[in-house]
């Protein structure tokens, strides 16, 4: 989200957001089995029914691990949340399985995209999900996407065994998102990516060196992109700045994905951009910028379950049935659904 929205929010000392949580699932009327996580085999075979809905947990236990320190090379260090599959005894599983990293939003703890990694074990994939360094711009935070993949892949974290490194995807929430987009552009290693909201803003008070990624990197970028977002924060918000503009939204990155191998677009009407997030009770100073939404958070929380789930699935693992789920009918409601940019 936009850093000049966050100070203002700060001068002004507003009340912090609502912390709307309850409200259904926003899924289709679908009576579905839990999902198929699998142990890294190569997935459905395309010729059977529906699998079970991927917004609800897949048949994996999940192990955590918070605090985990990541090395990115040098004397630089962050801290990460590591979820796996786990066995009947609660230890990670042996894998291999697909690994995800998970990039957080501007000033947002990655506890609050524990939720998302601990969903995404459960279907059969280890999720990291990583603090920032102290320094580094935009481009320089997605670096460090390819540094914990680095990191994952060598021998000191301890889940080389278990990680299957050429199924690597990658997600994020807002400027996480613009992050993870810019990172599938940088490393070749990264097969699909999912933006949460992205925002493509820049610096507001003396750029440090970070660039746009929309539109001037997007031809770049050849792997499968899913993006789900909302219009509530387009515009308007805390001092006539919105914290997901119009100009630097979900939708440019959706626009400007001509030579993916695959585009997804998710509205989620009445949403806003804090809905991403698992609680809004802790967001602090970030929350403070952005618009109320009528859509639950609940309902943001399994479409994007459901979305970004089915899209790894489907582009990591080459389960076909999961085409069914990313149709526009299945994805849930109230969205509106592209699948093909203008271009």
């Amino acid at each position: 989200m936009r850093e000049q929205v966050v100070w203002l929010a700060v001068v002004l000392t507003i009340a912090a957001c609502d912390g709307r949580g309850a409200g259904d699932g926003g899924g289709p009327a679908v009576d579905a089995a839990p999902g198929s996580g699998d142990d890294g085999g190569d997935g459905d075979d395309g010729g059977g029914g529906l699998v079970g809905d991927p917004a609800e947990p897949g048949r994996d236990p999940v192990h955590c691990q918070d605090d985990v320190p990541i090395a990115l090379g040098g004397a630089s260090t962050v801290r990460g949340t590591v979820c796996s599959p786990a066995d009947g005894g609660g230890a990670p599983a042996p894998g291999p399985f697909p690994l995800i990293v998970v990039s957080s939003g501007y000033q947002l703890a990655r506890s609050q995209y524990r939720g998302y990694c601990e969903h995404l074990a459960s279907w059969g994939h280890v999720c990291v999900t990583h603090d920032y360094a102290a320094s580094g711009n935009h481009q320089d935070k997605a670096r460090e996407v390819g540094k914990i993949i680095d990191w994952a892949l060598g021998t000191t974290s301890g889940l080389a065994v278990r990680v299957d490194g050429a199924r690597i995807g990658v997600a994020g929430h807002s400027l996480g998102g613009k992050v993870s987009i810019n990172a599938a552009i940088l490393d070749a290693r990264i097969q699909a990516v999912v933006g949460w909201d992205p925002v493509d803003a820049l610096p507001p008070f003396g750029n440090d060196g970070s660039a746009s990624v929309t539109p001037e990197m997007m031809g770049a970028l050849r792997v499968p992109i899913a993006v789900l977002g909302e219009l509530t924060d387009a515009s308007g918000g805390l001092g006539g700045l919105s914290c997901a503009p119009a100009a630097d939204n979900y939708q440019q990155f959706f626009e400007r994905a001509c030579a993916a191998a695959a585009t997804l677009e998710v509205t989620i009407a009445m949403a806003d951009h804090m809905d991403w997030i698992g609680d809004r009770g802790a967001c602090g100073l970030a929350c403070l910028a952005c618009q109320s939404g009528q859509t639950t958070d609940a309902t943001v929380h399994a479409i994007t379950r459901r979305v970004t789930t089915a899209w790894f699935e489907r582009h990591l693992r080459d389960v076909a049935a999961m085409d069914a789920w990313l149709a526009p009918g299945m994805i849930g409601v109230p969205t509106t659904v592209r699948t093909a940019p203008g271009c």
